[in-house]
């Protein structure tokens, strides 16, 4: 990857869409030798009721028990999820108009009651979390099992220990949007989709495949699936892991087998992790481009003693990713100008509860107006979001934070970041990185750090994070001064980003003294 000169100039704002339940079933069936795995749409079945700062700015207190399972929500409002309870209303003139003047700032309470049967016993059993607006707490029969402040993360947590099967359970969320600040409409609630994951013991932990494509070529190309494993058993097992090769067409279906790898074996211990590379050669490869986005499916498959006890599915795409201080960007060798606008999370006047369609919708309106590429303002995007811009040949740049240690509001992603962004970060990187439409990562947007030597540090903190997990994209950051990129911030990023004051540079492009200092 050449790395020079590369100045990215993407703005906008969000347009808008719409939310509907997803599919799923209340009685979640359990495992069978076929379909070691599940994933099952948790979206139906819930109750909700809201407390703290009401629509009216009046308060109501919380009530005792809400995550006990014999609490009474009988008079709790009934949905499906994904949803947003701000987008309710009612508008008030006298809140921020920066957030829609809307009533999102409050404290909400999900609660689901579900059964599982007595054969699940012995599985793995997660809660996948794609995004819950903000500061969210989990209960499984009263007792706290997870949580996440940042409400754009996706995350999982592990109900296994907690659960009581063919009895009822009862799974409570509570989320605090009064602690959270924002300069956009933010939404609140569990405004993206839920999964229920089971899995055997012995299986691929979450997000546990990293595909990278070395080699890129339309006569050949190499994949490489580094792969890591958990075995949640008492014992230890010795496993064989192995990967099959597929097209993987626009409808999100395996086609025709290409390519396989060999077997490789590995030892698990009790309660242990380990990670095996496979490897696989693709004759004459269908790369992924904006003009034709082609794809591919490896299904990785671990067996102990012949048994298949995990099956998991990883889409990747090949292609060649190239910046060049001299024609700019190219995507497989070829120029490309990038056509970007910046795209928020919500749906506009719909909200910010998720829905694909409405999400598509977007994306196709995007791409009537010429736009082949979106930045993700200013935040992980629905994993969805991604999916999608694969599948319809949309180039992404994923940003992670608005703000580092200095906040811009009252409560924002400041009070978390010393805690919290290297887990966030990671993350981010690991739920977007085998998308062949992410081309760059941006690790800041107008950060208050961005003129001292603190933004410089945290900079080149943020880089080696990213490199630890990534380095088949450039990083770069939405820069908003015109001192950093004569400073030694710009020396930090692959990719300087320029966000508007073009006309600030020239004085220093005018002056000698300046004008000679390389630009990365």
């Amino acid at each position: 990857m050449k790395l020079g000169l590369m100045m990215i100039i993407i703005a906008g704002k969000c347009v808008g869409g719409m939310c509907f339940a997803g599919e799923g079933a209340q009685q979640v069936s359990g495992l069978t030798p076929d379909m070691p795995r599940t994933r099952s749409s948790f979206n139906q079945g819930w109750t909700f009721a809201r407390f703290g700062t009401m629509p009216g700015g009046e308060r109501k207190s919380e009530p005792q028990g809400v995550a006990l399972i014999g609490f009474d929500d009988s008079e709790w409002e009934r949905l499906d999820l994904p949803h947003d309870w701000a987008i309710q209303g009612p508008f008030d003139i006298e809140l921020p108009g920066s957030t829609g003047k809307l009533p999102w700032k409050g404290i909400g309470w999900y609660r689901k009651t579900f059964t599982l049967p007595e054969s699940d016993k012995g599985r793995r059993i997660f809660l996948d979390l794609d995004g819950a607006m903000a500061n969210a707490e989990i209960y499984l029969n009263g007792e706290k099992v997870g949580g996440r402040p940042y409400g754009y993360i996706s995350f999982r947590t592990e109900l296994t220990d907690h659960l009581r099967f063919d009895q009822s359970n009862t799974l409570a969320v509570r989320l605090d949007t009064e602690k959270w600040g924002s300069r956009w409409y933010s939404g609140a609630g569990i405004y993206r989709n839920t999964w229920l994951v089971k899995t055997d013991p012995v299986h691929v932990a979450y997000r546990g495949v990293h595909v990278r494509t070395p080699e890129v070529a339309s006569e050949q190309a190499t994949a490489t699936f580094d792969i890591s494993l958990e075995n949640s058993s008492n014992e230890s097992v010795e496993a064989r892991v192995k990967s099959f090769i597929y097209e993987y067409g626009t409808t999100a279906e395996a086609g025709k087998q290409v390519a396989e790898t060999d077997a490789v074996s590995v030892t698990l211990t009790a309660g242990g992790q380990n990670s095996v590379a496979l490897s696989s050669v693709i004759e004459s490869p269908r790369l992924w481009d904006i003009r034709d986005p082609q794809r591919y499916l490896a299904r990785i498959e671990v067996r102990i003693n012949d048994r298949l006890v995990d099956r998991y599915d990883q889409p990747f795409g090949f292609r060649s990713l190239e910046f060049t201080s001299n024609e700019g960007f190219k995507l497989n060798g070829r120029r490309v100008e990038i056509q970007g606008v910046c795209m928020h999370h919500d749906l506009g006047p719909l909200g910010a509860a998720f829905n694909v369609r409405a999400a598509e919708r977007q994306l196709e309106i995007m791409q009537e107006m010429g736009v082949n590429a979106i930045r993700t303002s200013h935040n992980q995007p629905a994993p969805e979001i991604l999916e999608l811009c694969d599948r319809m040949g949309i180039l992404v740049q994923v940003e992670t934070f608005d703000c580092w240690r200095t906040g811009k509001k009252e409560h924002d992603y400041g009070d978390l970041f010393d805690e919290w962004h290297e887990r966030d970060l990671i993350s981010i990187i690991m739920m977007a990185r085998n998308h062949p439409s992410v081309f760059m990562w941006c690790l800041g947007n107008e950060v208050k750090e961005q003129k001292d030597k603190e933004g410089i540090r945290i900079i080149k903190r943020l880089r080696e994070i990213t490199r630890s997990y990534d380095v088949s994209r450039p990083v770069t950051a939405g820069v908003s001064a015109v001192d950093p990129a004569f400073s030694d911030f710009q020396k930090e990023v692959d990719v300087f980003g320029y966000n508007y004051r073009l006309m600030g540079y020239e004085p220093y492009f005018s002056d000698p003294e300046i004008s000679n200092i390389p630009l990365h």
